[in-house]
């Protein structure tokens, strides 16, 4: 699809949401007829979407989804009303498009995925002028040990460097070209490489200075391992190639979290300058932008943090790339903490409001991944310390919150 397509589109769906609300607040006009003009014309006026407001500041308006979520009504429903980019939680990864049972009888000998959770998300966005955020080409985490090794099996031994960086090559090219094809236009931008930059010394080689590492929690990083400690700057090599055969206007990003603190910035910085060294291939820098204590309160709403990111996001423009707030969860886990988390919102969004008209910074968007309130999570659950349970801007029953004024009000 033609970005002009896109625009039609988008002008279409909120025309449609205009035209229901519009017959929403008449229905209620005619069942309270004692209701004053002034009152009928407030209840009249339709609210803005949150990515045109996002908009006059220079950035997108993001928010998750899942294959499942594109199929529910209601979460669709919110989506189109206040986004126009989405990122899929997980079904873009490689080791949710990798299909060993096909590769392995691949006559190529190259990998083979199935791209039908990944297709519905894309389809959802085609239909609705939605850009998507393709989450992620390259990610050491979770990626099954069958991909780097003879066959595809996992009894088998380690292919070559020289293999695997066919395998790579192949992969980037064969997904990358998918969704273009498939859906043209509808992915934007590409997370090249996922938090490759260790957090600790312990992690990578004491005499890197991208500090690129070679474990994660006590697994190996495989891409390390068999493809060598170039492997992320090959990546975008490949991606970069891939997507000039498709669409040059394809972005391409390095994602990783914790990018505000000190001695990660300064690693991520020297990581994307050495992707940059002999030529522009990393165009944008991902912020996750996790904030808060992990798994508790302690920590949580801290005004210093708001500081420290917009420190970061000047930092990274300084590279010659794009930033963006790619996994945004400004975490809450005491219900009782509503209004502080209500107002700790607008401050954040405030900050960013001022990021490109004040500061000329490149910060071009900014997703939301704690987006609803989840407050059955366990404690020991992923989402609970990832996010924590009341960190949304929607109630777990996806009804607006005191936080998505807060964002109103910080980007009027």
């Amino acid at each position: 699809m033609s970005k002009k397509r896109l625009l039609i589109v988008r002008a279409a769906v909120t025309a449609s949401l205009v035209l229901g609300f519009f017959s929403a607040a008449s229905c209620t006009a005619k069942e309270k007829p004692e209701q004053s003009a002034a009152a009928d014309q407030e209840k009249n006026e339709p609210d803005t979407p949150l990515y045109e407001l996002a908009k006059k500041h220079g950035f997108k308006m993001g928010a998750v989804i899942s294959a499942n979520d594109a199929q529910r009504a209601s979460y669709t429903s919110m989506i189109k009303a206040d986004f126009n980019s989405v990122t899929a939680s997980n079904e873009f990864k490689a080791y949710s498009l990798v299909n060993q049972q096909a590769s392995i009888k691949s006559d190529s000998g190259m990998p083979v995925m199935n791209y039908t959770s990944a297709d519905k998300i894309a389809a959802f966005a085609q239909d609705n002028g939605i850009g998507v955020r393709g989450h992620v080409l390259v990610w050491d985490a979770y990626m099954p040990e069958w991909f780097f090794k003879e066959g595809y099996s996992q009894d088998n031994d380690f292919v070559s460097s020289e293999v695997m960086l066919l395998r790579l090559k192949y992969y980037i090219e064969e997904v990358v070209t998918h969704f273009e094809t498939n859906f043209p236009g509808v992915v934007y931008c590409w997370d090249v490489v996922n938090e490759a930059v260790a957090d600790g010394t312990n992690e990578c080689k004491a005499d890197d200075p991208r500090r690129v590492r070679t474990k994660r929690g006590g697994n190996t990083n495989l891409f390390y391992d068999v493809i060598g400690p170039d492997y992320v700057e090959l990546s975008f090599k490949y991606a970069r190639e891939a997507v000039n055969k498709v669409n040059p206007e394809i972005k391409l990003f390095y994602n990783d979290y914790n990018t505000f603190q000190s001695a990660k910035r300064t690693a991520i910085t020297k990581l994307i300058e050495s992707i940059n060294k002999d030529e522009k291939l990393c165009d944008g820098m991902g912020m996750q932008g996790y904030i808060g204590g992990y798994g508790q309160q302690a920590g949580c709403m801290n005004q210093n943090d708001i500081k420290l990111v917009r420190e970061a996001i000047h930092h990274y423009a300084t590279l010659d790339v794009e930033v963006q707030l790619t996994e945004l969860a400004l975490r809450n886990y005491d219900k009782d903490k509503m209004s502080e988390h209500e107002a700790f919102y607008k401050d954040f969004f405030t900050m960013l409001a001022g990021i490109n008209t004040a500061d000329k910074i490149k910060l071009t968007g900014v997703s939301i991944w704690g987006l609803l309130d989840d407050p059955t999570a366990l404690p020991s659950s992923y989402g609970y310390k990832m996010n924590g349970p009341f960190c949304g801007v929607y109630n777990a029953m996806l009804k607006k919150k005191g936080e998505y004024d807060s964002i109103v009000s910080a980007l009027k």
